[in-house]
């Protein structure tokens, strides 16, 4: 290829590939990156982002089906885009597959407030890139909440003190209502209503179940309000003849104690003073054979070694008294959550910073309306964050490839074009000759023109053979020997073309070949990270 030819090709190249470049870049600034639709008939949706790192609610380990509470007011929900009992709220996950299950506590849409708890089937923590969607906005929606199915088979026992009237109802499928209480319903609390005891007497009782057995560890949790110092008040307790589990407020200051039977106790030391007359999630963990911690606000405040099992214990759970004691628990309390199992201390923290009223946990994105016959979707900004290395190095390779093929494959088309347009114009201008030869020095009227270049070798060939620049094969008689010469002459001139015409299409080969290879090697590997993922989350899910 002629250093002219090649100069010339390399500057179309480079123009067509500016113009791809620019096209690319406003056609990516003019589709920014969308999300599908989960649904069509739901006309409004809001992303919910939840913030585990240190400046959110700092959540340092990965959590399996956790319940999380959003407080829906008009500074990030529109109640007048959705129905008035909030029956077309959905939530959906963030690729959008999976619709997730979530129950309604509160719904008014007239002081513009809703309590909706929605269980998160994973929530990572030490990450700001996690979220969820909440679909609204469609009047022939039927009921979509599942309340029981909200939490997981380990959460005994959830009461939201709701009613304003009768007993308390729990919320998990396990159906542990209460049996007895005494105190103040429908009382304004830190997540809707609560209820009020009066330090006299006032109690709730929740009957054994199978559900309550916490051999296998144990949790309380529950929003207080204390309105002046107790002696020794049990907030929560179980109790037979010799052995005891006991949550008490000492004064001001919270402690767990359990009696193993024999004599023996083990208890936590006090925490430090419960701020008076304000809200305060206070927590309990007991892990058989582990520690008993407590909580308060999501920080761990005192622990105690517990090395023998839980004692097993059939009776009744008392909330707000005892049943050996008259030790009454005065206060407000909300949100009550009993678990048959040690929650983690992520757990707790998550607890705290979702149901807290500073909801340091998650925002809300604006509201996003359903345009039908909008662009199509794309999710490159989503598939380009989670790329790992060892993808970003097969990308590379096969993008490397196939610039280097499509730039022999413009070369080559551009190549063909010149030489094809000049060896017309040649063929033409040697049909009108007059003498056979007299085309035989170099033109740039011919200078892409492959045919040209192997008649002007011949021409060569057919004039050193004599030293006549313009022989006449007609009267001059060629002998044998010079018209090998010039048969060589024109076969060599043949093979610089042929190879002019090959030249960088191995190149072209090997991306053709090896290619499908690579992309190949990616997958492969790209589903082994994701079963390795899955593995390590401990989670059949893609989203892990």
């Amino acid at each position: 290829m002629s250093k002219q030819l090649l100069m010339a090709i390399v500057k179309r190249i480079g123009n067509i590939g500016s113009y791809l470049l620019v096209a690319g870049l406003v056609l990516f600034a003019w589709l920014p990156e969308g999300h599908a639709w989960w649904n069509d008939q739901w006309q409004y949706r809001k992303k919910i982002l939840f913030d585990t790192t240190p400046t959110g609610a700092d959540i340092k380990e990965n959590l399996q089906e956790v319940p999380i509470l959003l407080r829906l007011h008009s500074a990030n929900f529109n109640f007048g885009n959705a129905k008035d009992d909030g029956i077309d709220i959905r939530f959906v996950s963030s690729d959008e597959t999976k619709l997730l299950k979530h129950h309604i506590e509160r719904y008014d849409p007239f002081d513009e407030i809703a309590l909706v708890w929605v269980k998160l089937p994973r929530l990572s923590g030490g990450t700001n890139q996690q979220f969820i969607w909440m679909y609204y906005g469609n009047e022939s929606a039927v009921g979509g909440q599942d309340v029981g199915g909200t939490y997981d088979v380990n959460q005994a026992v959830i009461y939201h003190f709701g009613e304003t009237e009768g007993m308390p109802k729990d919320s998990t499928a396990h159906g542990n209502h209460a049996v007895g209480f005494t105190g103040g319903q429908a009382l304004p609390s830190v997540i809707g209503n609560g209820i009020n005891l009066n330090g006299a007497g006032d109690q709730v009782t929740i009957a054994n179940a199978p559900s309550l057995d916490f051999a296998q560890g144990f949790t309380f949790s529950a929003w207080v309000r204390i309105m002046g110092p107790m002696e020794d008040a049990c907030l929560f307790s179980r109790e037979d003849t010799d052995q005891s589990l006991i949550i008490g407020v000492d004064q001001t200051r919270a402690y767990c104690q359990i009696k193993l039977g024999e004599g023996e106790v083990v208890a936590t030391e006090r925490t430090t003073d419960i701020p008076i007359d304000s809200w305060h999630l206070l927590s309990v963990t007991v892990q058989p054979r582990g520690r008993i911690s407590i909580f308060l606000d999501g920080t761990e405040m005192n622990w105690a070694d517990l090395r023998p099992n839980l004692p097993s214990l059939d009776t009744d759970l008392v909330i707000g008294g005892s049943r050996a004691v008259d030790h009454f628990f005065a206060g407000d309390v909300d949100e009550i959550q009993i678990s048959n199992t040690a929650r983690t201390a992520g757990w707790i923290r998550t607890a705290y910073a979702s149901q807290g009223p500073d909801g340091f946990l998650l925002s809300f994105a604006q509201e996003e309306i359903n345009e039908s016959g909008g662009l199509p979707t794309f999710y490159l900004g989503t598939v380009a964050k989670n790329i790992t290395l060892d993808g970003w190095a097969i990308i590379g390779i096969l993008m490397l490839m196939a610039g280097l093929s499509w730039a022999v494959f413009l070369s080559k088309a551009f190549f063909l074009r010149y030489t094809s347009k000049d060896d017309e114009a040649f063929l033409g201008a040697y049909r009108g000759l007059s003498h056979p030869l007299a085309l035989g020095g170099e033109d740039d009227a011919y200078q892409y023109s492959a045919l040209h270049r192997v008649y002007r070798a011949g021409c060569q060939a057919m004039k050193g053979r004599a030293g006549n620049p313009h022989p006449d094969p007609d009267r001059e008689r060629i002998p044998r020997k010079a018209m090998r010469s010039f048969n060589t002459a024109l076969e060599k001139a043949y093979v610089e073309e042929t190879q002019r015409l090959n030249a960088w299409l191995v190149i072209l080969t090997m991306a053709i070949t090896g290619g499908p290879f690579l992309g190949l090697l990616g997958t492969v590997w790209g589903v082994m990270n994701t079963f390795a993922a899955m593995a390590e989350a401990g989670e059949a899910n893609i989203m892990a």
